[in-house]
């Protein structure tokens, strides 16, 4: 029982480790004082790219507005106005249910070496292309890259207010090539399409689109 007793005082007298001792990190564990620095550089850049991304669409809808063509502007509509029923021969239909024809074809750039349609290339490759949209009922055109007097860049397969389907037909596209897309009114109704509502319910929209380059990754 002694013996018992004065182990245990021995253990007692035994002065402890400091809590600095006992909380420090083993060699093979790294410090965990910068972790906090890190999170905070992390947050700050996903703010910082927020506040990027929140800005470029502000421009964007800013910018799509140099696209408008006056009302009164009837220089560049079509001579027809075109039906969905009853499309010349040589039209094709993607599973979307927009109708594209091949006005040019092109091999591609052969000067930079791009030779495959932009869904080639990944992540999505940014484009440049020149259009115009016309109401498919009157053959008014409404939007051009020609009112702007600059073609319209943007990230390919990547939607936002001026895309819809119609140009994201130019992923199967070649640069230097030239299509029409036709965009039925089941696809354009209630939608905003190159920043306009649709005057009609029934209305389509026809595009003409040429691929004037692309920027892979």
């Amino acid at each position: 029982m002694a013996a018992r007793v004065v182990a245990c005082r021995a253990r007692a007298a035994t002065p402890s480790a400091p809590a600095s001792a006992r909380a420090r990190p083993s060699s093979s564990v790294p410090a965990a004082t910068s972790a906090p620095a890190n999170v905070r550089r992390r947050d700050a850049l996903r703010v910082a790219l927020l506040g990027a991304l929140m800005g470029a669409a502000d421009a964007r809808a800013a910018d799509l507005a140099s696209y408008l063509l006056d009302k009164s502007d009837r220089s560049v509509d079509l001579v027809d106005a075109m039906r969905l029923d009853d499309l010349p021969a040589g039209w094709e239909t993607l599973e979307s249910g927009v109708a594209f024809i091949v006005d040019k074809a092109s091999e591609g750039n052969a000067e930079r070496g791009i030779l495959d349609t932009v869904d080639h290339y990944i992540p999505n490759p940014f484009v440049t292309v020149s259009f115009t949209a016309y109401f498919l009922s009157d053959g008014h055109a409404f939007a051009s890259s020609a009112a702007a007097r600059r073609p319209y860049n943007y990230q390919a397969g990547v939607k936002d207010e001026v895309q819809d389907e119609a140009i994201g037909g130019v992923m199967g596209m070649k640069v230097g090539e030239r299509r029409r897309f036709i965009v039925p009114p089941e696809l354009c109704y209630k939608r905003k399409c190159f920043g306009q509502y649709l005057p009609r319910a029934d209305d389509g929209v026809l595009v003409d689109v040429e691929l004037l380059s692309l920027q892979p990754y």
